[in-house]
């Protein structure tokens, strides 16, 4: 019997949640021997770790539709070079779809645009079934009026029951187009990792796994800790940030202006960052907007307690409305300090709070979410 082939499409590859979530879901997918997959993305793969992953997986092709490195997906921080850039980008990628052989996609069965309708040009081009993966919040869908890619669509699939109670609130025509399948986590795998990494030596400390972008809001954490500093006494606590991104230089910056500087620590990207997350006091998400964060369910899963803004959509979720974690409003720099004080002066159940959360993470068993995504698949 044919292998039914399936196209997950996602424009880049760099370091992030949803990056490392359809790693997951890709290793998950492989144990199916019914399905055959490739990957599209926009430019060709650059990030060592990912290229290492699909060398060691060559049964997954990999296909990039916009290979010229200087009309990528990153472009210049000078806003007029940056505008030229865009203009240009914008003319090359319409040429290279007008050209492009549709051939070679002739037989996908399933296509998989894994982030936020970001394939709909290219898509409509191409025939067949079609399914888009919504990363973000309904705020983010909302406000960006996506609503209108979805009739080209044949489904939606979205990360939490939150997001589709509200969207089917707003939008009851589309009731039958939207579901929730969680991002996978393989537990054993996460804790592994956490257990073969080095130790951080940097004694008692918070933690923030995170891109380094502005929509992250990594400025809250960074007030926060030195509020939190001040208010304890300037106790020899420090905060990590883990990751890279456009704002680094803009964040360090804030950081250097504040009494606590020296207690704030950039490690910069991390390969394996389980180790700094399973060795920390708390670890934080601070985002004005997510979908499912990722970070919250590694925190999970390596025993750590989760600090998380109640932003919409996943955090609460996640966190079981604040048993399995704690919540603050985003942006709320002061409530984010009071949290890392009652968690450093002991004024937190941890031991019970981190069960809780573990008692949890079968929701996002990476085979049971396999087995829905075939589900979804064999549909069409």
């Amino acid at each position: 019997m044919r292998k039914k082939k399936i196209a997950i499409c996602l424009r880049d590859m760099k370091i992030g949640g949803v990056e490392s979530v359809c790693i997951r879901t890709l290793e998950a997918l492989m144990k199916n021997p019914d399905l055959e997959i490739i990957l599209i993305t926009y430019c060709p793969l650059r990030e060592p770790v990912y290229r290492d992953w699909f060398a060691a997986h060559p049964q997954i092709k990999t296909y990039a539709l916009y290979p010229l490195k200087w009309l990528g997906t990153d472009l210049a921080h000078f806003f007029l070079w940056r505008i030229i850039q865009h203009a240009a980008r914008d003319v090359y990628r319409w040429f290279r779809r007008m050209t492009m052989d549709v051939r070679r996609f002739a037989d996908v069965d399933v296509f998989i645009d894994y982030y936020n309708f970001a394939f709909d040009r290219e898509f409509r081009r191409l025939g067949g079934p079609k399914i888009s993966w919504w990363h973000s919040s309904i705020n983010s869908f909302v406000d960006g009026n996506y609503i209108r890619f979805l009739p080209r669509y044949d489904m939606m699939v979205t990360l939490t029951d939150g997001f589709v109670d509200d969207f089917r609130a707003m939008y009851p025509q589309f009731s039958d187009k939207i579901m929730r399948i969680y991002n996978p986590m393989d537990v054993a795998a996460a804790r592994a990792r956490a257990d073969s990494a080095d130790a951080p030596e940097f004694g008692n400390y918070f933690c923030c796994v995170s891109r380094l972008y502005a929509d992250k809001d990594i400025e809250t954490v960074l007030r926060a800790f030195d509020m939190f500093w001040r208010d304890a006494g300037r106790p020899d606590v420090r905060l990590v940030i883990v990751g890279g991104g456009s704002h680094a230089d803009r964040f360090k910056s804030i950081a250097a202006s504040l009494p606590a500087a020296n207690n704030i620590v950039f490690a910069g990207p991390q390969s394996n960052p389980f180790g700094f997350m399973a060795g920390a006091m708390g670890n934080i998400l601070s985002s004005y907007s997510e979908g499912l964060p990722t970070v919250l369910i590694e925190g999970a899963a390596v025993g750590t307690v989760n600090i998380a803004s109640d932003c919409k959509n996943g955090p609460r979720e996640i966190l079981m409305d604040g048993r399995a974690g704690l919540l603050y409003a985003p942006g709320d720099a002061a409530a984010l300090a009071r949290h890392m004080n009652d968690i450093w002066r002991g004024r937190v159940d941890m031991d019970a709070m981190t069960r809780r959360a573990a008692d949890a993470l079968h929701r996002f068993d990476a085979d049971v979410i396999a087995g829905q995504i075939t589900d979804l698949i064999n549909r069409f």
